[in-house]
């Protein structure tokens, strides 16, 4: 049974006194409004205070209103900026600087696309607090469908975010989904969101993965849950394959991008491309095992493809161009 006041267990790390749920919008008016419904929701937590802050990528403000009419029954301030240089990196850090100027100790971050469990805070900081190990604590992402859908689409692999990580499970890297860090690592460590990615999507885990390199561990908590809103601009074929292929590219980005071990790249790129052929003989046979199985299998096949793109190219690619409804990075 939750108890109602979360005790400082680890005197290492820094203290849990203020906390600044955050997230990052760029003209997703409605799953803002309902990302932000959750977070007004959550528990208090004794001798912690809550604030919220929202960082609007568009330099008009379109999402202003949205934040103050949150504001008028929020039991937590809501602090609303906007960061006029577009992109997800440039977002990012500044939602992070905003944190920092507010005087917030930490930071549970998540996506505008996302709605919190009630006890998402509680349990986050319950997990921080009781693991001698955890500096930077990340929980599970799971889908919430907002409609009625085919099966052949809401049970496609990009949709499917079961987890088999258990309680404080070391991971080397997370998301800005679902995370929450002291913002020690910031201010101490000056370690930032690399702008490199600024259009094309991975920045959060490339991110996390020198927050790990650093020392500071990651550990899972299962029982602080987000779920994605996903709607009818994304539940369809197209959305779905252009998202596994840019997950599948900024992936390669990530572990190459950096990298000088030719030899490496080279068998890497060997391997996606046998990869690549099977994946082509399977989707000769993929509908005999139903529509279902066929569109998995062509996900799969998006993805590898992007997977050896971003091997070979290592180049950033604008992530807006065919996702997010094609919206323009003017």
């Amino acid at each position: 049974m939750l108890q109602d006041t979360i005790e400082k267990k680890n005197d290492k790390k820094p203290t849990v006194t203020f906390v600044a749920m955050a997230c990052n919008t760029f003209c997703r008016f409605e799953m803002l409004k309902r990302c932000l419904e959750s977070l007004k929701c959550q528990k208090t937590i004794d001798n912690v205070r809550i604030e919220i802050v929202v960082v609007d990528n568009d330099r008009l403000g379109s999402s202003k209103k949205i934040a103050e009419d949150a504001m008028t029954d929020s039991p937590y301030k809501i602090h609303y900026f906007i960061e006029e240089e577009r992109g997800l990196s440039s977002a990012r850090n500044r939602l992070l600087k905003e944190c920092i100027n507010i005087g917030a100790s930490h930071i549970a971050i998540l996506d505008d696309d996302d709605i919190a469990d009630k006890n998402w805070l509680y349990n986050l900081i319950e997990t921080y607090n009781s693991n001698e190990e955890a500096y930077v604590v990340s929980g599970p992402e799971y889908t919430f469908f907002d409609g009625n859908f085919p099966e052949y689409l809401t049970n496609n692999n990009i949709f499917i975010k079961n987890t088999t990580k258990k309680e404080g499970e070391v991971r080397k890297t997370s998301s800005t989904h679902n995370s929450f860090f002291p913002v020690e690592i910031m201010t101490k460590s000056d370690i930032w969101f690399d702008s490199s990615f600024v259009f094309m999507g991975g920045e959060d885990g490339d991110f996390f993965s020198r927050v790990s390199q650093s020392g500071y561990s990651i550990v899972f908590s299962p029982n602080a849950v987000v779920r994605e809103i996903n709607d009818k601009h994304r539940v369809n074929l197209k959305w779905i394959l252009n998202r596994n292929y840019y997950n599948g590219y900024s992936g390669s980005y990530l572990k190459f991008k950096n990298k000088k071990n030719i030899f490496r790249l080279i068998l890497y790129i060997f391997k996606i491309i046998c990869v690549l052929l099977l994946d082509f003989i399977l989707l000769l046979f993929s509908i005999l095992g139903g529509v279902t199985f066929l569109f998995n299998v062509l996900g799969l096949t998006y993805k590898n493809l992007g997977k050896l793109c971003g091997a070979v190219t290592r180049k950033p690619i604008n992530y807006y161009d065919k996702l997010n409804g094609g919206i323009t990075v003017d």
